[in-house]
């Protein structure tokens, strides 16, 4: 065998390979999700969210907003430049009901 038929057959199993590596990235395996009771698949892994967390780091930013606000809108407070973050916060699906019974819900 040539030289450059050696290289040529040696890049098309290189570009082989990484087609097949893609493809094997790009699928979720099915073994990753778990039934819950209602039937719907629960996700695992990387796609599990805890919802709770979520709802407390919500929380607690607000909080943290609510004082600063007051601390600079107190008589005793050195003026200060006011300072405005806002932040946008997508609920998954499964969090809804954990951020609505904290009264984190806005629209």
């Amino acid at each position: 065998m040539s030289a450059r038929r050696r290289i040529a057959v040696g890049w098309a199993v290189l570009c082989l390979a990484g087609l097949a590596a893609t493809f094997a990235l790009g699928t979720e395996p099915s073994a990753d999700t778990r039934r819950s009771p209602g039937g719907e698949p629960t996700p695992t892994g990387t796609y599990a969210v805890d919802c709770r967390e979520l709802a407390d780091d919500v929380a607690q930013a607000r909080a943290e907003a609510e004082r600063e606000r007051r601390e600079a809108l107190a008589p005793s407070a050195t003026p200060v430049r006011p300072n405005a973050t806002l932040r946008t916060v997508m609920v998954p699906e499964e969090c809804v009901d954990e951020f609505e019974d904290r009264g984190l819900m806005t629209r």
